[in-house]
């Protein structure tokens, strides 16, 4: 065991010390110059080791102070810390400490010893180092200056006394003292009591005489004891009877009273459950009344819809009635049409093809006849010419001239023909162009036909989808206003929560919350906010039950904010109050809450709060530091129970509590009012809320889906009647173009037909032209003849013959090519008009067609508009039904809220009345308390009551009473009679009896402490001898140690007394010492010698001691001082030797200490404010030569 480190606070010039690196547990050396803290240091230890310091008056505390710069300290402390390994400091239940923490604080008012952090007195602490060998009789363990110089200069009494000392003699005497004072003191009692019970027989000797009267006077005073005692006993009797049958009439209105409670809760529940219903009822009629509106406003303009759709319908059922008629009868005209048509182009072609037959004969025939008149022509222009013309000369001039004419008109023929041609080419391109449009138009028309048909379905199927669309709004419209119901209902329950939430809280409380979030969102700083977690009330789930328990322990700490640290609080509520925001708001910083919960080892009946308590397990720390140490107990007294025994407090789960402290809360709680319920309502409302907020979001996003999806049906149907109109209109168009394109072949025909007749009389004519031309040729070849002769004639005759005849045949044939002709233009015509009637009739059919088609769509959008109104219809007769119920159930709900609430009035009422009566038995049971009491009281005063007092216990109070009477007018007559007499002699009879008994008592103690001080004395005397003989040779191996001379030697003497020995006298007047340091004779008397030799005999002596009574280690302040330098060195190495079985802490001015040291300390002072701190050994030398050439100088200045 040693010391390992020393700290000191505040003490003397020390501030604040403490040594970085442990102590030796060897020899440690302290330097330092004059003044530097050294004797303040041994001093510190001393505070708290020894007895020095053990009383201080008001100013020695004060001079203990620290007085250097700075602020004054309210408080000062040594600590010393021990290695305790070897186990000899031994603290009451920590044995095994190994290491050992022994401080002392003083203040103004304070002194207070710590041990290892546990609080001990000044007496403990002394019986604690006592049993480490630290005695109370040896206090040589610590020697300061001087000490050595008055041991040095000690007398052979005061020596002989230090071995007494060291001996323990103390301890023997200071006991013997006490037996010595005890056995006078009991001396004294038994003289006293020997004397009391003299007086005591001569008082009982009187009495004897008084006692004859006496006997008389107690019998009569015993017979009214006993009629006293059975009246008091039956006033007893009657009052506990009648406070019985209060206490159960008592017990029956409790009871009565939380039937009452408990009726009176279950019929507030029924109403506040009621007027919930009344009020969700109240929300659905309205929202009912709201749709049924909606759904009225919608129906009617439905069945405006419908009127018209179905006037819209019945014209169109007429229009398709007659529509299918006329469609049948233009079917039947066309399919007429159709045969006659074939039938005419049979004939037609028929007629064409002998027409042409015909016109091929005919034009023969002309052509016959044609020449034959050229012919003719030419043969009477010869004979003119003949008669005409003088010679050949003109002749030929003028057939040159004819010539050329016919010439140029067969030239004129040929150039119209070859543009004829080409035009006839061209109209046929034409022709075949109109044709080819033609049919691309009616092509296109068959087209818009097929498209229509898909148009019309393509329009059902998005009508279809409309409807279905339409079918699937509606619901969702119908779930949104039930969704709505709910949320509204909700939204009414979560603000009632709330306000009932805000009126169980503090108003302040509120404001800081609410300050809280706003200056979190103004500052919107993200790692602020997550340092924030919240109130304690949102971090935690309390189990079913505890509710009550949770918050009555927590209180308003309950709304307490949880955040990571105090340096956040801090900030917080800087910016509160920089921004004076209002309110008052709490923190619990995660990083100062770290308690721990007292746990109660599975104690039934018992357990901790925080085990019903569940949270993160982050926050525990906080949970413990409010709930950590209360238990949850069945009953208070169960609770006072553990109160005691854990230091806790306690609660029951009906709120009562006991705190720790002593004080007792409790009463009835309405669980209504349970800031606790009404939080965890408001949080699941408020989660219900979120979610069917939620719900109804999404429902909306789902009607707004489904109403889009509406939007592009009707977009898409609108789309197919606009392209269906569109297709109508394109079909009519490419109708009439195809008209047209049929007219202009038509027309382009008619002018082909002319320009083949004109080609075809071009034709003649040329062919005519070279017939002329070939005759006049010929004539030209021919020679002029200026006659016409026979021959020619006859020619000419039959020429004009066969003219004739050919003209006639020529007629009979143009006559009946006429009739075939109109024949074949009637033909034509016929034809034409037939295509025109067909035409006309097709396209009558289709344009019945397109309107039967839209005939249809009015009959499909009437029967969209009956399914939607049979819908709306079907749910407003729903809705109205739904309304009548919720009416009934509203009204039934107020029915009961009427029958709740009167029964409630009359439930109070009977309360009231049922307090009042308690009032009023309360009243009774006082007064019955008070008469109990009385009775008891009489009772108590009568004293004991005779064996037989029962006798009149069954005797009515009008006896006793009467009883009562008599006894007293017997007792007037023993008025003179001393009635205390008896009493008087039992009492000291008693009194005598127990002094005689004392008497024994303190003659047996006599014996005992006269043979406990001749043991003392045989003990006391036994220990000084063993110690003297211990010391007297320690004394003289120290001494030669020390001298280190051959001859020298110490010796130590006891002096006995020459008077005789007396009990409990001292043998040993004196210890007188002879020493020699080997030059001359031995010297007994210690002033022959030096200082230096004188300190050296000192220091043998107090190391004798040591070695005799050893302590685990020795504080020396510079015992080397008046040493020689040989002697220090000897002192050195003897310390440096016995340093190896204990710790030495020993300051010097001198350099040979140095040497034998394991651990060199150096003092330093500045500022009045001393510092000690480990040095090497050439700094502790550095240092002492400084001090010593400060000294010198100082003695110098001195001097001067």
């Amino acid at each position: 065991m040693h010391i390992k480190n020393i700290l000191i606070s505040g003490f003397r010039s020390y501030r604040d010390q403490s040594f970085q690196v442990d102590l030796s547990p060897k020899n440690n050396v302290i330097v330092g110059k004059n003044g530097s803290g050294k004797s303040n240091f041994f001093a510190a230890v001393q505070f708290v080791l020894s007895e020095k310091y053990t009383t201080l008056t008001a100013a020695e505390r004060k001079e203990l102070f620290h007085a250097g710069s700075g602020r004054p300290a309210l408080s000062i402390f040594v600590e010393i810390i021990f290695d305790n390994s070897d186990g000899r400091l031994v603290i009451p239940g920590r044995a095994e400490e190994k290491e050992v923490r022994i401080r002392r604080t003083l203040g103004l008012k304070q002194d207070e010893f710590r041990v290892n952090d546990r609080r001990f007195t000044a007496t403990e602490v002394r019986q604690l180092l006592e049993s480490a060998g630290f005695s109370s009789s040896n206090p040589y363990y610590i020697v300061e200056q001087g000490k050595i110089v008055n041991m040095a200069n000690m007398s052979d009494e005061e020596r002989c006394q230090l071995i007494k000392d060291v001996a323990g003699t103390r301890v023997y005497e200071s006991r013997r003292k006490e037996s010595e004072e005890i056995l006078e003191e009991t001396s004294g009692k038994y003289r006293k009591i020997e004397d009391s019970i003299d007086q005591l027989q001569k008082r009982l000797t009187e009495l004897e005489a008084e006692t004859a009267e006496l006997k008389s006077l107690q019998e009569i005073e015993r017979e009214r004891k006993c009629v006293e005692y059975s009246i008091f006993f039956l006033e007893l009797a009657n009052a506990k009877e009648c406070l019985q049958k209060l206490d159960e009439e008592r017990s029956k209105y409790v009871s009565s009273l939380n039937e009452q409670r408990d009726a009176e809760n279950n019929t507030n529940s029924s109403i506040e459950i009621e007027e919930k219903n009344i009020r969700n009822c109240a929300q659905r009629i309205a929202h009912l009344e709201g749709e049924m509106q909606t759904l009225e406003r919608e129906a009617t303009k439905l069945n405006s819809k419908k009127a018209i759709a179905q006037l819209d319908v019945a014209d169109a059922t007429n229009s398709i009635s007659r529509n299918e008629r006329e469609r049948l009868a233009l079917q039947k005209e066309v399919e007429n049409l159709e045969k006659n048509a074939e039938k005419v182009k049979k004939d037609l072609e028929l007629s064409r093809n002998n027409l042409n037959q015909h016109q091929r004969t005919t034009d023969h025939k002309s052509n016959e006849l044609a020449s034959l008149e050229k012919k003719l022509e030419a043969l009477l222009a010869k004979r003119g010419r003949r008669k005409l013309f003088k010679n050949k000369k003109e002749r030929d001039v003028w057939l040159a001239g004819e010539i050329e004419r016919n010439r140029n008109t067969i030239e004129t023929h040929r150039k119209e023909i070859t543009r004829i041609k080409k035009s006839i080419e061209d109209i046929n391109n034409r022709i075949h162009e109109e044709d080819k449009n033609q049919k691309e138009k009616e092509a296109a028309t068959k087209k818009v036909e097929t498209k229509l048909a898909d148009h019309e379905t393509r329009r059902g199927k998005a009508i279809t989808v409309r409807n279905t669309l339409n079918m699937e709004r509606r619901n969702l419209w119908q779930k949104v206003n039930e969704q709505e119901i709910i949320v509204q209902r909700l939204q009414d329950e979560w603000s009632r929560s709330r306000h009932q939430l805000e009126r169980a809280v503090r108003h302040d409380i509120r404001q800081g919350i609410q300050s809280l979030k706003e200056v979190l969102h103004e500052l919107a700083d993200e790692k602020l906010t997550n340092a924030v977690h919240g109130q304690l009330i949102e971090l935690i789930d309390v189990g079913k039950g505890y509710e009550t328990a949770v918050e009555v322990t927590a209180g308003n700490a309950l709304f307490n904010v949880v955040i990571d640290s105090f340096d956040v609080g801090a900030l917080i509520l800087d910016q509160i109050n920089l921004r004076k925001k209002p309110g008052r708001i709490s923190f619990f910083p995660l990083d100062t809450c770290k308690s721990e919960p007292i746990r109660f080892d599975g104690k039934e009946g018992c357990s901790s709060l925080m085990e019903h308590i569940s949270c993160n397990p982050r926050f525990k720390g906080v949970v413990a530091e409010v709930f950590g140490k209360t238990a949850i107990v069945s009953s208070m007294e169960e609770g006072s129970k553990f109160v005691k025994e854990y230091n806790c407090d306690a609660v029951t789960m009906e709120g009562d509590q006991i705190s720790r402290k002593g004080g007792i809360t409790g009463g009835y709680l309405e669980s209504r009012n349970s800031r606790l319920l009404s939080f965890n309502n408001e949080k699941k409302l408020s989660e219900r809320l979120a979610n069917e907020k939620t719900l109804l979001e999404k429902l909306c996003q789902e009607v707004a889906v489904v109403e889009q999806k509406i939007t592009d049906a009707m977009n898409e149907i609108e789309s197919l009647r606009g392209e269906a109109s569109r297709a109508e209109n394109d079909a009519d168009a490419d109708l009439r173009d195809a008209r047209l394109h049929d007219e202009r072949k038509v027309r382009l025909e008619k002018h082909r037909e002319q320009l083949l007749e004109t080609r075809k009389s071009l034709e003649k004519g040329m062919a005519d032209a070279n017939s002329s031309l070939e005759l006049l040729q010929q004539e030209a070849r021919e020679d002029f003849v200026s006659s016409w002769g026979e021959k020619e004639e006859s020619h000419l005759e039959s020429v004009i013959t066969e003219v004739d005849k050919t003209r006639e045949d020529l007629s009979a044939l143009q006559l009946q090519h006429v009739q075939i002709t109109t024949e074949v233009q009637l033909l034509e015509d016929t034809l034409q008009n037939i295509t025109r009637r067909l035409n006309i009739a097709r396209d009558r059919i289709r344009e019945l067609l397109w309107v039967n088609t839209n005939n249809q769509t009015l009959t499909r959008e009437q029967g969209n508009v009956d399914a939607e109104l049979s819908l709306v219809s079907a749910r407003l007769e729903t809705v109205r039904h739904l309304i009548a119920e919720t009416t009934n159930e509203k009204m039934a709900s107020e029915e009961k809220l009427e029958v709740l609430k009167n029964k409630q009035f009359a439930s109070a009422r009977a309360v009231q009345e049922r307090r009042d009566n308690d009032e009023k038995k309360q009243i009774q049971r006082t007064l019955l308390v008070q008469r109990r009491d009385d009775a008891m009281e009489k009772i108590r005063k009568l004293g004991i009551v005779p064996k037989d007092a029962s006798k009149y216990s069954g005797q009515s109070l009008g006896m006793l009473m009467y009883r009562l009477k008599e006894n007293n007018e017997k007792l007037k007559k023993y008025s003179h009679v001393n009635r205390k007499a008896v009493d008087q002699y039992s009492s000291l009879m008693e009194t005598k009896n127990e002094l005689v008994g004392q008497k024994e008592i303190l003659q047996n103690e006599l014996k005992s402490i006269h043979d406990l001080m001749e043991h003392l004395d045989k003990k006391k005397d036994e220990a000084v001898e063993r110690t003297f003989k211990q010391m007297q040779y320690q004394f003289e191996v120290v001494f030669k140690e020390i001298v280190a001379t051959e001859d020298c030697h110490g010796e130590l003497q006891l002096v006995r007394s020459a008077a005789k020995k007396n009990a409990g006298e001292d043998p040993y007047i004196g210890a007188r010492i002879c020493v020699s340091f080997g030059l001359g004779n031995a010297i007994t008397d210690l002033g022959q010698l030096s200082g230096g030799q004188k300190s050296l005999v000192a220091l043998a002596l107090i190391f004798a001691i040591q070695r005799c009574d050893p302590a685990p280690f020795y504080l020396f302040d510079e015992i080397d001082a008046a040493l020689d330098a040989e002697y220090r060195s000897s002192v050195a190495k003897l310390i440096l030797k016995d340093s190896e079985n204990c710790q030495f802490i020993t300051s010097t001015f001198k350099t040979e200490m140095l040497e034998a040291a394991d651990r060199v300390l150096g003092v330093f002072f500045h500022n009045k404010t001393s510092r000690i701190q480990a040095i090497s050994l050439e700094e502790g030398v550095k240092l002492l030569k400084q001090a010593a050439f400060e000294e010198r100088k100082r003695a110098r200045e001195i001097e001067e």
